[in-house]
């Protein structure tokens, strides 16, 4: 990870705050809180360039479901996040 611990970055991930990051020259905005049903829900928002784009979402009962759920996304240009850490830079950590 450039400019940060993956560790703690993914310990970000799991709480659900506001965290930014860069990959491929993309900037985005990783935020999770409880949805309307009582469960977890999680996105990842294009943020610069400006854009309605979502890298990734998902509702589920919990956080640990969303965590996990990352984890095992191939997110980052077919790759998960582990496979892709080392190309992301996590700009407010």
């Amino acid at each position: 990870m450039i400019d940060g611990n993956p560790n703690d970055f993914l310990n970000s991930i799991y709480s659900g705050q506001d965290t930014i990051f860069v990959f491929q020259g993309i900037k985005y905005w990783a935020q999770g809180y409880n949805n309307s049903h009582g469960g977890w829900h999680y996105e990842i928002a294009q943020y610069q360039p400006p854009s309605d784009k979502f890298l990734w979402t998902i509702n589920a009962c919990s956080i640990d479901e969303c965590f996990n759920a990352f984890l095992e996304a191939s997110i980052f240009d077919g790759k998960k996040f582990w496979d892709a850490e080392k190309e992301i830079q996590w700009v407010d950590s």
